[in-house]
């Protein structure tokens, strides 16, 4: 494992790519101390390489995550780096040399590039490493910023986009209406669903699982609510897009209420005047949407935080 102490030392900054940790990851963590007067050198080094080694290992899905943390050297411990990298489970880190040795002759094929032409064991010590297996962990999830133009003709469509396809669409899920719902769309409408339910339907083919649903409902009892929240909310005169996440609240003729999250991407269309649904993607993110990402947005009436 000699190659994985030069794969494991060079690096800068945090690029998690999953907002939970995966409980079978395995970390591996440098302790490393910056040789007197080198601090830039070795900087440099890990953003021109280490840097450029994970963000292609991440791609790849080699890793999971890195991170670089600076410190003060102590009595306890004499370093002042940890650089600690992520890898999915035992079978990634067993295979890091077969992973990485061409990846990283392909990156940088005259190997690494230094700064001021000094050599790594001119500016760094490597004190020691440690490999370890996550237990449990958590991590907060870093949620997309709020993008709704503040122009009045946007906010203007935006209430007439409420008025036309948002307000009806939740009334129709609480009175369980299939046909008003399904009349918020455009004739030509595309549904698609990401993650595990992925697929494609056309008006015709999604209209038949929308009755499916709303009678198997009405046959057990249960009702339905759906709410929305938006972070990014754009309307032309004509056409609109908007992104957010939705929730589905299922409440059953007996028993708690549940609730679903995912997100959406939806685009509008002015037919005849009225507002409709032209494209409807959604997603639950393999189960990572929850009630924080809800909160994170905005209601529908709602423009500005």
């Amino acid at each position: 494992m000699r190659l994985l102490t030069t794969i494991i030392f060079l690096f800068t900054q945090i690029t998690f790519i999953q907002a939970q940790h995966n409980p079978t990851s395995v970390w591996i963590a440098d302790f490393t101390k910056t040789k007197a007067g080198h601090r830039a050198e070795l900087l440099y080094y890990l953003e021109q390489n280490w840097k450029l080694y994970r963000d292609s290992a991440l791609a790849k899905g080699y890793i999971s995550g890195y991170r670089l943390l600076e410190t003060t050297p102590d009595s306890l411990g004499d370093f002042d780096f940890i650089l600690l990298t992520e890898f999915p489970d035992s079978a990634a880190l067993h295979h890091v040399e077969a992973n990485f040795q061409p990846m990283m002759k392909a990156l940088r094929p005259s190997g690494p590039v230094l700064l001021n032409q000094i050599k790594a064991a001119e500016f760094r010590e490597l004190k020691f490493n440690k490999d370890a297996r996550t237990v449990f962990a958590a991590q907060a999830k870093s949620l997309p910023k709020v993008n709704i133009p503040q122009t009045p003709e946007n906010l203007e469509r935006l209430r007439a986009i409420n008025r036309d396809i948002w307000t009806p669409f939740s009334e129709a899920y609480a009175g369980n209406d299939a046909g008003k719902y399904l009349s918020l769309h455009t004739a030509d409408f595309i549904r698609a669903n990401g993650g595990q339910w992925a697929g494609v339907k056309n008006l015709a083919e999604y209209g038949a699982s929308v009755q499916t649903n709303f009678a198997r409902n009405a046959e057990n009892g249960r009702k339905a609510r759906i709410d929305f929240t938006f972070f990014e909310r754009v309307a032309g005169p004509e056409t609109a897009s908007e992104r957010g996440i939705y929730r589905y609240t299922d409440i059953p003729k007996s028993g708690d209420p549940r609730s679903f999250y995912g997100k959406f991407h939806v685009f509008h269309r002015k037919v005849n005047g009225v507002w409709k649904i032209a494209v409807d993607y959604d997603s639950d993110e393999d189960g990572t949407i929850g009630e924080a990402d809800f909160r994170a947005g905005l209601a529908p009436d709602v423009f500005v935080r």
